[in-house]
């Protein structure tokens, strides 16, 4: 066991180095394509900043948010938000030499039917590279272990046509961890139709003193339709006492607040 922990170690740790030598520039590529039939082109570039060449797969998927904010990842084309099929690139497979750059070239074509740009859609442009390890271990009576390193990295392509302005969301409830108690989770729905980007803190005020404090924004980004579960913490500092904690959604200068007040007790 602590063998195999050893290996999954250092796994971890040569992803990790590899990922770190290779930039990739956008992270996000967002498209707004109006009318049907359209099309639209970026770069995604690249850069390999390792002392050998680096070789590159190309492939495109779906893949959503949890209410936790963590990944799933789905076959392309197989979720009714994907845009994986508007999309192509300019080649599968690319090289890139040590201390050199290298491009794909994306281009989104929108479909011919108008009702598939009335809502926002999204997919994963995923970068993947491979290479041959030499066995981790040669000592007597002991397995060689050899690994395939592979490093993965994934951008997010947007489509928002530009006229879908629409931005909503509630407030849905406000609820103390099952695992913390000082943790309250914060369920909030987007509503509206595009993606949106929110801030939420707590504002806590002791019922006693009315002193007030406020905790830092927690930032995150919710697709239309989607369910997100944000846990804002009472920070340490607060004493014992009753207080009233508001849960505050911001998604938007342009958009009112969103909150959900409670009553608690801190001992």
């Amino acid at each position: 066991m602590n063998r195999l922990f050893f290996i999954f170690s250092l796994l971890l740790g040569i992803l990790s180095s590899t990922a770190q030598q290779i930039n990739i520039n956008p992270s996000i590529v967002e498209f707004r394509l109006q009318s049907p039939g359209t099309s639209e082109t970026q770069v995604v570039t690249i850069t390999n900043n390792s002392s050998k060449t680096q070789s590159f797969e190309i492939n495109i998927g779906d893949w959503n948010r949890k209410p936790n904010g963590s990944h799933d990842y789905f076959k392309a084309n197989t979720k009714p938000y994907s845009c994986a099929s508007w999309l192509t690139f300019d080649k599968n497979f690319l090289e890139v030499p040590a201390g050199s750059s290298g491009e794909i070239v994306l281009t989104m074509q929108s479909p011919k039917n108008v009702e598939e740009l009335e809502s926002m859609k999204w997919a994963m442009l995923f970068i993947q590279g491979a290479n041959l390890k030499k066995p981790l271990t040669n000592e007597p009576n002991q397995a060689k272990a050899s690994i395939q390193e592979i490093v993965r990295m994934g951008i997010h392509v947007y489509q928002t046509p530009p006229s879908l302005t629409e931005s909503s969301a509630s407030a849905v409830s406000l609820t103390k961890s099952k695992e913390d108690a000082k943790i309250y989770e914060f369920e909030i729905n987007n509503t509206g139709k595009t993606m949106i980007n929110c801030k939420s803190h707590l504002e806590i005020t002791n019922l006693s003193t009315s002193q007030e404090t406020l905790t830092e924004n927690v930032e995150f980004p919710v697709f239309p339709g989607g369910k997100r579960i944000v846990p804002l913490e009472i920070p340490t500092t607060i004493k014992p006492g009753k207080y009233s904690i508001l849960a505050v959604l911001d998604y938007g200068d342009e958009n009112p607040l969103e909150a959900i007040e409670k009553v608690i007790e801190i001992k």
